[in-house]
C-alpha cells in the first residue's frame, strides 16, 4: 500500500470495494444548466486536478482493496493534462489496464479534439459514456452549450467508425417528458436516437429536487413525482416488451411505502451501505454518495501519504442506519413524498451494469405479477382459460393467440414467463413442439415455461420438449379448472423461488 489508511477506513471496506468514480479534474468546457459539480468547478483554494503520482498510487491501493472497475470523470477529464497533449490521461488509463482493472471508462461531454479517439492508450478503455442531454440540438443546446450537440455527435460517430464500445448518459429534464407534435415522449425519442447512432446502451440520471444541496445548483430543470411516475411506466413497458433495441438503464426515484414494506431488501439498495464504491476528487475528499458532491460531506480525506478517516459530524454516513434496509437517508431528511418515497439514485432495475450483477441485486426483486399468453383456436375455451387465470393473484394475461404462428409471435414480442397453449391447433401443420423449438431458437434462455392444453400428446414429442427446454416443458393440462390452474401458478412460484 502506498497511502497509510486508518484502520475505520479499511473496516468500512472490508472486502466489498468494487469500483472507483475517479473525478480527475475540478475543471470544464461547458457549463450546463444542471450539472451537480457546479460549486466544484467554479472555485478551488489550490488543486484543480489530481496529482499524477497521488493518481496512480491510489488506483494501485483501491485495485488491491477489490476494485475492478474504473470510471474517470470531471469536470471533464479530458481536459486532464490537457497542456501536456492529454499524456498524464492516457498514461493514467495504461497504468490501470495494467493494474488489473477488468473494466475502465471515461464519461464525456464530447467536446475533444477528435485525435485524441486515436491515441493507442485512449483505445485501451472498454467504454466511452458520451454525456447529452436531448435527441435534437434544440432541447440539447440550451441545457449544455451552443454547438455542443453537433460536436458530441461528431464525435460519437467518429469513435463508432473506430470501434469504440459507446454508451450515451442523458439526464430526465423537464423537457424529455414533454411529446412532440406526434405525441411522442422526448425521452422515447431520445432512446431512439442512440439506437439509429449505433449506441450499445444508454443511462438516465434524474434531477429531481429532493431536499439535499443540488437542489440549490442544479438550476430548475426538475421534475414532478406524478409526471415521473406517469413516464416510468410508459418506458419500462417498452423496456419489459422488448422495444427498444439496446439496454436502458434508468433510475427508478421512487416507490411507494407499500411497495418498499413489501421488498426492503430490494428497494434500499443504498451504495453507502454496500460499501462497493469510493469517489475520489482533486480536493483530497474521498465520498460515497454522489449526491453529497459540493458539499463538506465525505467519508475521509487523503493528504500527504495518508487516508485520515473523518470522525467530525461531516461524515456522510453519520445518518444512515446501516443495518437496515431503508428508503434514501439523504433524499429523506428534508421532504415529505405523501404515498411515495426515495430509491438509491443508482436504483435502476434489472440493469446489466457490471458491479449491479456482481452485487446479484435483482435476485433479491419480488416480481409483481408472472406474465402469460394463452393461445387456443377455440375461442370459448381460450376465454375460459383467460377468465380462470385473471382470477389468480400475481397473473397478467399479456396477450391471447389463435394461430401457431401468432403464438410465436406474441412471445417473441412480450417474451412471457408462462404459455399455455393448445397443442395441435385445427388446419395448421404447426404444432406446439414448433412453437417452443423456434421460440427457443430465438429467445435461447429466455423462452418462456410452456403448459399444454391437450387430453394427450405424443410421448416423443413431450420428451423432445424436455430436452429442448428442460424443466420449462411444465405440464399437459386436461382439464380446465380453477383448481387444476392455482396449482400450476403455486408450482411455478415455488420452481422459481428454488431456481434464484
Amino acid at each position: 500500500m502506498y497511502f497509510k489508511m486508518d484502520q475505520k477506513f479499511k473496516d468500512y471496506f472490508k472486502t466489498n470495494l468494487r469500483q472507483i468514480f475517479f473525478y480527475i479534474i475540478d475543471d470544464c468546457n461547458l457549463r450546463c444548466e444542471q450539472c451537480l459539480y457546479k460549486t466544484e468547478i467554479a472555485f478551488q483554494i489550490e488543486k484543480k486536478e489530481v496529482d499524477f503520482d497521488d493518481a496512480i498510487k491510489l488506483l494501485s491501493d483501491f485495485r488491491e482493496m477489490g476494485a475492478v472497475k474504473l470510471t474517470l470523470m470531471g469536470g471533464e477529464p479530458t481536459l486532464y493534462g490537457i497542456k501536456q497533449q492529454n499524456r498524464p490521461l492516457l498514461e493514467l488509463i495504461k497504468k490501470a489496464k495494467e493494474l488489473g482493472y477488468e473494466y475502465v471508462r471515461i464519461d464525456t461531454n464530447g467536446q475533444f479534439n477528435s485525435s485524441l479517439l486515436e491515441q493507442p492508450e485512449f483505445k485501451m478503455l472498454d467504454e466511452i459514456t458520451f454525456s447529452i442531454d436531448g435527441p435534437n440540438k434544440e432541447i440539447n443546446d440550451p441545457i449544455r452549450g451552443y454547438g455542443s450537440f453537433d460536436k458530441c455527435v461528431k464525435n460519437i460517430k467518429r469513435a463508432k467508425e473506430l470501434g469504440y464500445n459507446i454508451d450515451i448518459t442523458a439526464c430526465i429534464s423537464k423537457f424529455l417528458i414533454e411529446r412532440d407534435e406526434d405525441g411522442n415522449l422526448y425521452l422515447d425519442r431520445m432512446i431512439k436516437f442512440a439506437e439509429d447512432l449505433g449506441i450499445e446502451r444508454i443511462n438516465f440520471h434524474n434531477l429531481f429536487k429532493t431536499g439535499v444541496p443540488r437542489d440549490c445548483f442544479s438550476g430548475n430543470l426538475d421534475i414532478s413525482i406524478k409526471d415521473w411516475f406517469r413516464v416510468w411506466n410508459e418506458i419500462e413497458d417498452k423496456v419489459d416488451n422488448k422495444e427498444y433495441k439496446i439496454p436502458v438503464r434508468i433510475p427508478q426515484s421512487f416507490t411507494t411505502k407499500e411497495k418498499f414494506d413489501e421488498n426492503p431488501a430490494y428497494y434500499g439498495y443504498c451504495s453507502c451501505k454496500t460499501g462497493s464504491r469510493i469517489l475520489i476528487h482533486p480536493n483530497g475528499m474521498l465520498r460515497v454518495c454522489s449526491l453529497m458532491i459540493g458539499t463538506p460531506y465525505a467519508i475521509a480525506r487523503y493528504y500527504d501519504g495518508k487516508i485520515v478517516w473523518d470522525d467530525s459530524p461531516t461524515n456522510e454516513l453519520r445518518a444512515h442506519k446501516m443495518d437496515e434496509n431503508t428508503p434514501c437517508t439523504n433524499q429523506s431528511k428534508n421532504n415529505k413524498y405523501g404515498e411515495f418515497v426515495p430509491v438509491c439514485v443508482s436504483f435502476k432495475p434489472k440493469q446489466q451494469e457490471m458491479i449491479w450483477k456482481e452485487l446479484n441485486w435483482e435476485n433479491k426483486r419480488i416480481e409483481d405479477k408472472i406474465r402469460v399468453i394463452v393461445a387456443d383456436d377455440n375461442e370459448e375455451t381460450r376465454n375460459q382459460v383467460t377468465g380462470i387465470l385473471d382470477k389468480i393473484n400475481g397473473v397478467d394475461v399479456v396477450a391471447t393467440a389463435d394461430t401457431p404462428e401468432d403464438t410465436y409471435n406474441k412471445i417473441i414480442k412480450y417474451v412471457p414467463e408462462m404459455v399455455f397453449t393448445k397443442f395441435n391447433f385445427e388446419n395448421d401443420n404447426m404444432n406446439g413442439l414448433d412453437i417452443i423449438k423456434k421460440s427457443k431458437e430465438t429467445l435461447n434462455e429466455n423462452v418462456p415455461a410452456f403448459n399444454f392444453i391437450a387430453k394427450e400428446i405424443p410421448k416423443e414429442d413431450f420428451l423432445e420438449a424436455r430436452r429442448m427446454i428442460g424443466d420449462k416443458m411444465n405440464t399437459i393440462i386436461r382439464e380446465q379448472t380453477q383448481v387444476r390452474y392455482d396449482g400450476i401458478i403455486n408450482d411455478y412460484k415455488d420452481y422459481k423461488k428454488m431456481n434464484v
